[in-house]
């Protein structure tokens, strides 16, 4: 049992641990992109007038979208069609923009690290190598247990030899698999939606969790008007409805005269932009809202994925400890991941020359 769970690992590793090296080193340097952006900001939340320059802005160049500027990230960025997007100061001045997702480096790391630059097929793949990830720490450290008496902890092999590196991928992986459990886990689950209602389904009643995720019923305010939206309005009423709130997300209609969307964080949430949601008229009117604090908890634990795996827990002193934490994981799956590949190619080359010697010296 243990030879063939050694060959499955080893084969495995081999064939995806340059994907799973990827994840790591695009993720690791993703968690601290607020300290290496160039276009960083004075990091706070806007004032209201502030808040109106900012939309006037993002109007003007056509953004789809805006997120605000807040105590995490000093600058707002805009969401433009075809993937690119802006940034904008708090009074509105537009600081950097780029044509789609490869058009600032961080940018791009996101859509290296969240689709492999693959679209949506690249998206459910970095799922699966999430499964992959977890799969390795478990059998690793079945593997590492009856060897755990010899273990040195360092940060590269001793030796560039393929005993030395496996040897080093066994005890380095016994220090990393609780970080890329963490890591692996929460990415997987947010991107493989089945996979993670299905382990989220004991939380709640799946009646419960339909009726809140169903959509309100049209009413007569639902219909396009030729208004535009009128902003000190909409964000009138949304503080009105969730007084405790922060505005953190602003969509515009995807067509004239449809709803604009307004997203907030309120003081319980994680979330650092908030999954509470409201859907407005032009003129203000809340034609529905979603309270996120109120959701199931089912939809609650789904709400934490995200600040759990991009350690972005929005007002909690766990943010730095859980980033190094998540940083570590991402060290790891780049070191695991990179000698895998190494140590298993550079065997089946020698095995495959053996081979050759072999049958050239009977030849």
């Amino acid at each position: 049992m243990r030879r063939a769970l050694s060959l499955l690992h080893r084969w495995a590793g081999g064939l995806v641990g340059l994907g799973l090296a990827v994840l790591g080193v695009t993720g690791a340097v993703l968690l601290w992109k607020p300290w290496w952006v160039s276009v960083a900001q004075e990091a706070r939340a806007p004032g209201p007038d502030e808040t109106l320059a900012i939309i006037v802005a993002a109007q003007r160049i056509g953004a789809n979208n805006v997120t605000l500027p807040s105590a995490d990230f000093g600058v707002a960025q805009a969401g433009l069609p075809g993937g690119g997007g802006a940034y904008l100061a708090h009074d509105g001045t537009v600081l950097a923009r780029w044509p789609d997702a490869w058009g600032r480096p961080e940018t791009f790391l996101f859509d290296l690290h969240h689709h492999l630059l693959m679209g949506e097929t690249g998206e459910v793949l970095s799922g699966w190598l999430g499964l992959a990830a977890i799969l390795f720490c478990v059998t690793g450290l079945i593997l590492w247990w009856p060897t755990r008496r010899t273990f040195r902890l360092r940060a590269l092999p001793p030796r560039m030899t393929r005993p030395a590196i496996i040897l080093h991928h066994r005890d380095i992986g016994a220090v990393f698999a609780l970080p890329i459990l963490l890591a692996a886990g929460t990415g997987a689950l947010m991107v493989l939606k089945p996979l993670a209602e299905a382990v989220l389904a004991p939380l709640s009643p799946s009646a419960e969790v339909a009726a809140w995720q169903a959509p309100p019923p049209k009413t007569a305010e639902d219909a396009p008007t030729a208004q535009r939206p009128d902003w000190p309005a909409l964000l009138a009423a949304a503080q009105a409805r969730f007084p405790d709130g922060a505005v953190r997300i602003l969509s515009w209609p995807k067509a004239p005269g449809e709803a604009v969307t307004i997203r907030m964080r309120r003081p319980s949430e994680w979330h650092p932009n908030g999954r509470t949601t409201l859907r407005l008229a032009a003129d203000g009117t809340v034609l529905s809202a979603r309270d996120a604090p109120a959701a199931p908890r089912a939809l609650r634990a789904s709400h934490a994925l995200y600040p759990l795996h991009s350690t972005r827990i929005a007002d909690s002193a766990l943010a730095l400890p859980l980033r190094i934490v998540m940083t570590l994981a991402g060290v790891g799956l780049a070191l695991l991941g990179s000698l895998a590949v190494v140590t298993f190619w550079r065997g089946m080359a020698r095995k495959r020359l053996s081979a050759n010697m072999t049958e050239v010296s009977v030849g």
